[in-house]
């Protein structure tokens, strides 16, 4: 009986103790992390305002491969939200909401799980370093314990699963961004707009990468153009486009093209409809003896465009999503502009082919005697969200 007591006398010593030891422990839990990015201000900071990227950059992969993840609200900053479901007990399921952000500066998330503790929240935060080359990206995740000892134990662990996923989400971040072009967008308005399809009629070309040979390249397609509208019964309806095929070390492969004024025309008493290109997949575009193969008018070519007069082909050109920007200075600073938009693409998880219709194009807005430095452009990338 007295061995009894001991025993009893000994759980309540330690029950005593591990309370006393729980009300000295911390009522709040609090871990950060901290990595340097090569990356400029903007783009880091789109890139965690938003979850449209988050599958690629959290750190739950590292736990779970399979992880099934939803987005919801709107795309970006205060309300938008992703929720997940985990098989996997170190990730389980829960859902992160955008609480607060301030731009270029910080983003606060609060987290849905249930991991020990209240008011789960994590916070990145962004600060450029003083060489102004690189970003110092700070991610902390804050819980509250109160007065659940249980919880206050619990925070001694605060270490395992958040911190390891807190260590992974930046390390996945930086990895990230080393991949999207290193250009900054901050100065350069970009928006997202619907594009109605317009029938055009284009001329594929090539030049070297100066702005004289380009002006040439394209006088010379422009040409073309206009004598096939000639005999095509039509008008021009728009702005010249220039369509972005490939911008090489050396040359540039673009396509001239113009709005025409119909979507059918007729050709030596044949009515042609201008149709949104399908590429032929058994016709690689040459001949027998491995010549580019010569098409005739109202043919359509390996890549679906059909044939005009010449070089000169029809084609019903992108409906649906696209980045839009205005720009105002010398064409040579176009490549630029393209690559700015790619790179807000990229952060905002807006995919592009590049391909197709799927080219980037501009509209030359200005008279053809505009001083370069003050010819406006208007510039798109399709996307897809």
């Amino acid at each position: 009986m007295i061995r009894i007591f001991e025993i009893l006398i000994a759980l309540l010593i330690v029950f005593l103790l591990a309370v006393l030891v729980g009300v000295v422990l911390p009522d709040h839990g609090h871990i950060e992390r901290t990595v340097e990015v090569p990356s400029p201000l903007r783009q880091v900071y789109d890139s965690v305002n938003s979850f449209r990227r988050f599958p690629q950059w959290t750190g739950m992969r590292a736990f779970d491969p399979n992880i099934k993840m939803t987005l919801s609200g709107p795309e970006a900053g205060v309300g938008a939200k992703v929720s997940w479901t985990s098989a996997s007990p170190k990730v389980r399921d829960g859902s992160l909401t955008i609480t607060k952000t301030e731009q270029d500066s910080s983003v606060e998330m609060a987290l849905d799980n249930d991991w020990i503790g209240t008011n789960r929240t994590y916070k990145i935060t962004l600060q450029p370093t003083a060489n102004g080359k690189t970003v110092k990206v700070t991610e902390s995740y804050d819980v509250d314990y109160g007065w659940n000892l249980v919880h206050r134990f619990g925070g001694l662990y605060i270490n395992g699963e958040p911190s390891a996923i807190v260590q992974g989400n930046l390390a996945s971040l930086s990895a990230m961004l080393a991949g999207f072009p290193n250009t900054d967008y901050k100065d350069q308005k970009i928006d997202v707009v619907n594009v109605e399809a317009k029938p055009v009629f284009l001329v594929n070309t090539k030049a070297k990468r100066s702005l004289e040979e380009v002006a040439d390249a394209t006088s010379t397609a422009m040409t073309e153009i206009e004598e096939a509208l000639k005999k095509a019964g039509l008008t021009a309806a728009g702005p010249r486009m220039t369509i972005t095929t490939e911008w090489g070390e050396e040359d540039y492969t673009f396509s001239v093209a113009v709005p025409v004024s119909a979507t059918s025309f007729t050709l030596d008493g044949q009515t042609y409809n201008i149709e949104t290109p399908v590429p032929n997949q058994s016709d690689e575009g040459v001949d027998e003896s491995g010549q580019p193969k010569t098409y005739g008018p109202g043919e359509k070519d390996n890549k679906g465009y059909l044939v005009v007069d010449g070089n000169v082909r029809a084609a019903l050109w992108y409906q649906g999503t696209a980045l839009y920007t205005e720009y105002t200075g010398s064409a040579a600073q176009l490549p630029l502009i393209r690559l700015n938009q790619k790179a807000y693409a990229e952060t905002h998880g807006y995919r592009y082919s590049e391909g197709g219709v799927g080219r980037f194009w501009d509209e030359f807005m200005s008279e053809p005697d505009t001083p370069v430095d003050q010819e406006v452009y208007r510039v798109y990338l399709p996307i897809t969200r």
